[in-house]
């Protein structure tokens, strides 16, 4: 998925046909806004295909368009990258062979390495977990996550009969939370998700910004707008999450970003979904 300067997708993809020698087709679905990335990904990898989408729809339905394309000419399964996360070795045939020998795992997720510092599944409150069976010990380099865990999307995997059994990803978020609703249905049909030791580098933020008011709205907006699908009738523990949200901002000082976390909460207690105009 791009959006932004070329320059992180074009590392992407290069250290992709570098470091992969398992075979593979890359499907970049640029996002925008400029015309520039055609000409950037020049020469960069044997085997990609560009699908432009300047509208800007969305993470997840960008997702869902490189997927059917990927899908309709014949692939065994998806990996979606991060274009701001650059593989520093073959990870491929690994993740692949793990899931013809476990076919029951809905999802395979890399630990991200993000200057320096490893990140694994993100954690949530007891308002996200959903009852999940006993499952068996994960294969060897991995775990499997338990009922409160979400994989990241930055680096994740699924063959072709997860796709068809957890569907297409969720498109109303527009940005960020994808990821955590997508797990939860997992969680929810009793598939493990499984998180790998092995890591990607992946510098967060690359496009978006650290602590951006355009990450805090939709970071708020769509934790919201999750808890609200999966628990419509507790709008009272909602407005403590909204009011707690506010408080925090409030007393570490963070002023300028008092105001996209308003219209975030603002946005999802009138339900308002996919692109913001203002952000």
């Amino acid at each position: 998925m791009h959006y932004g300067a070329p320059d992180a997708t074009r590392r992407c993809v290069e250290a992709l046909a570098q470091h992969e020698s398992c075979p593979h087709a890359v499907v970049v679905v640029d996002h925008g806004p400029g015309d520039d990335l055609a000409a950037a990904l020049v020469g960069c990898h044997p085997s990609l295909r560009l699908l432009t989408a300047h509208d800007n729809p969305g993470f997840g339905a960008g997702c869902n368009r490189g997927a059917a394309l990927a899908l309709a000419e014949g692939a065994e399964g998806l990996w979606f990258l991060n274009n701001d996360a650059v593989v520093a070795g073959p990870l491929l045939q690994e993740v692949l062979d793990l899931s013809r020998q476990h076919p029951e795992v809905a999802c395979w997720a890399h630990t991200q390495q993000d200057r320096g510092r490893l990140i694994g599944a993100d954690e949530h409150p007891d308002w996200f977990a959903t009852p999940i069976p006993a499952y068996p010990e994960p294969p060897a380099g991995c775990r499997f996550l338990v009922a409160r865990e979400s994989l990241s999307g930055a680096s994740l995997f699924l063959t072709r009969e997860a796709w068809t059994a957890l569907g297409p990803w969720p498109e109303d978020f527009f940005l960020y939370v994808e990821d955590a609703a997508y797990s939860h249905r997992a969680h929810a049909l009793g598939r493990p998700l499984a998180l790998l030791d092995r890591s990607v580098p992946h510098d967060r933020g690359t496009t978006t910004g650290r602590r951006s008011p355009l990450t805090v709205f939709y970071g708020v907006r769509n934790r919201l707008l999750l808890h609200r699908d999966l628990h419509p009738g507790a709008g009272f523990a909602r407005l403590g999450m909204a009011l707690d949200l506010l408080q925090k901002r409030f007393f570490q000082g963070r002023w300028g970003l008092l105001l996209p976390t308003w219209h975030g909460i603002s946005a999802a207690f009138r339900s308002l979904r996919g692109r913001d105009p203002r952000y």
